[in-house]
């Protein structure tokens, strides 16, 4: 089995202004700031380890076939833990999420409208079609590698507002957004997947989304999409610091080299 080692490693500090604060979300566990501020959104751990899970995930993104991802720092914001990345988007664009496309066209929650179809295929047609319809812009692959890198990953909040497209409405044009917000992944969240938990049993508990609460089931509909670089990946992981998330990173990538190796 692939495995890493422990090494020291420098996290920068980042100290932000009441000013740069942008929303406040809260759970039962904790509450997660998100700051913006000259081109950069910094976002504070609120379950766990969020931004160790979205900085591993980016590294292995950089070491895939998907060109298109938001590239993460993991850092301290204000002293407590967390990750920051830089805004993905040009002056003019914006990005347009799935569930806001659906809302403005049709009406009401995405998520509630695929749940009445009986097949994960006949919910991932329905979303491509009317993505398709709308903007003439075919998602397909792009859902293909975003459900094979949230199984790898284990992704449990991939939903249809971090899922969308890039416009820029000033040309009338369209893009499939970047691959980004994984940090639900890795069993980051500590009141879903405890540390007094082994990590098997742990990955048993994953339940997945939009179109099927089995991450597995939704990729292979789509087809596996996400190819990986095992030999790039394993020099990047192998100065990294030990942790439960890249222990779980090596099982995954162990589990699924076959299907996903370049």
């Amino acid at each position: 089995m692939l495995g890493g080692r422990a090494v020291e490693k420098m996290i920068k500090d980042y100290k932000l202004s009441p000013e740069a604060l942008v929303m406040v979300a809260g759970s039962s566990i904790g509450t997660q700031k998100k700051y913006y501020e000259k081109g950069f959104w910094y976002k504070q751990d609120c379950t766990g380890y969020e931004g160790v899970s979205e900085y591993l995930s980016s590294k292995v993104l950089s070491c895939s076939n998907i060109q298109e991802y938001v590239e993460y720092e993991q850092c301290k914001i204000n002293g407590r833990n967390g990750c920051r990345c830089a805004n993905f988007l040009s002056e003019k664009e914006s990005f347009i999420s799935l569930q806001r496309l659906y809302d403005t066209y049709h009406g009401g929650q995405l998520s509630e409208r695929i749940r009445v179809i009986d097949s994960v295929k006949d919910r991932i047609c329905f979303v491509v079609d009317f993505v398709f319809d709308i903007t003439g812009l075919n998602i397909k692959d792009y859902l293909s590698e975003i459900a094979t890198f949230d199984m790898l990953i284990l992704n449990t909040d991939r939903h249809f507002n971090n899922l969308g497209i890039v416009a820029d409405m000033s040309k009338n044009l369209f893009k499939c957004a970047p691959v980004f917000d994984n940090g639900s992944s890795l069993l980051s969240n500590l009141q879903e997947f405890p540390f007094d938990e082994d990590i098997e049993t742990n990955i048993n508990q994953v339940i997945g989304q939009p179109f099927s609460a089995r991450l597995e089931r939704q990729a292979m509909e789509l087809g596996f999409g996400l190819k990986v670089d095992y030999t790039k990946l394993h020099e990047v992981l192998q100065g990294e610091q030990d942790s439960r998330a890249l222990e779980t990173l090596w099982i995954q990538l162990e589990k699924y080299e076959s299907v996903i190796k370049l």
